[in-house]
């Protein structure tokens, strides 16, 4: 009789222990696969859409890295009379051997669709740096174009057929 209740015993933990695995796990839905960039080919290439909009926008831009070397190079930019009468340097004058200069540029082009046409904005940056000490010439920072444009009417800062060359 002990062994019989012994069995009867596993049995049963035996039951209650599979009964409690059995139990279905709790599974989470899968999250549905977001689309982050919708490229918008309504403009031309390079452009996608601004999320959670119908507007379209396209950044663009370059960086550029110059240096040069000789004998004084950042003196070769510097007006004549930055120079005393014997030659020499004014308050201005570096007597490195190098001279380095770099350029970001960076374009922000938004279009969207209205009823009275294509509605544009339009901002381009450039960000300048030398290393030589004309003051004209150190970091600084020009707003190169910057407007709005609505069918054929544009307002702002920007170039005309007469302004670049």
């Amino acid at each position: 009789m002990n062994i019989k209740s012994l069995l009867l015993g596993s049995a049963a933990a035996l039951a209650a222990v599979s009964g409690a695995q059995a139990a279905d796990a709790i599974v989470a839905a899968e999250p549905e696969p977001m689309e982050y960039v919708r490229v918008c080919d309504a403009f031309g290439t390079g452009y996608f859409y601004i999320p959670g909009t119908e507007t379209c926008l396209k950044i663009g831009g370059f960086i550029r890295f110059q240096t040069s070397f000789g004998r004084d190079a950042s003196t070769s930019r510097y007006n004549q009379e930055d120079f005393d009468f014997l030659g020499n340097g004014g308050p201005n004058e570096s007597t490195s051997d190098w001279d380095a200069f770099s350029r970001a540029y960076i374009s922000f082009d938004a279009k969207s669709d209205t009823e009275y046409g294509t509605l544009t904005g339009f901002f381009a940056a450039e960000f300048n740096a030398d290393n030589d000490t004309d003051s004209g010439d150190s970091d600084f920072i020009d707003v190169d174009e910057a407007y709005i444009q609505l069918g054929g009417l544009k307002a702002g800062f920007f170039y005309n057929w007469w302004d670049k060359g």
